[in-house]
């Protein structure tokens, strides 16, 4: 007899009893909507900081838009890591990310000076 795989790749959880494949599959269901939805968040940073370099005298922060682009593309490579997809190469021309945006991701952006004196 075959052994069948975990039910979530990367998560180490067991299948489940055959009479639950119903869940099995609401699992898979909501596993691939988070996915979509960081997907799509990366998508909408990515056209903010398109929109930014095509409007002249746009007047938005463009260092902020591209750390929030980084952070979402890092967000959508956790999620795809941990769920086993360890093929994330493909990402860059999919999402089509700038150069400037995936040598941010990870980097953790520092709070800035008037936030920490707030604080005390």
């Amino acid at each position: 007899m075959a052994t069948r795989k975990p039910i979530l790749p990367g998560t180490g959880s067991k299948p489940l009893d055959p009479d639950l494949d119903a869940l099995q599959y609401e699992i898979m269901q909501e596993t691939a909507q988070a996915l979509g939805r960081i997907g799509r968040r990366l998508e909408e940073a990515l056209a903010a900081l398109k929109r930014h370099d095509e409007t002249p005298g746009s007047n938005l922060n463009r260092d902020e838009l591209v750390q929030e682009a980084a952070d979402r593309a890092f967000a959508l490579f956790i999620q795809r890591d941990y769920l086993g997809l360890r093929t994330d190469h493909h990402l860059k021309a999919t999402y089509d990310i700038p150069q400037e945006v995936m040598v941010r991701i990870g980097v953790m952006k520092k709070p800035d000076q008037r936030a920490r004196n707030n604080g005390r």
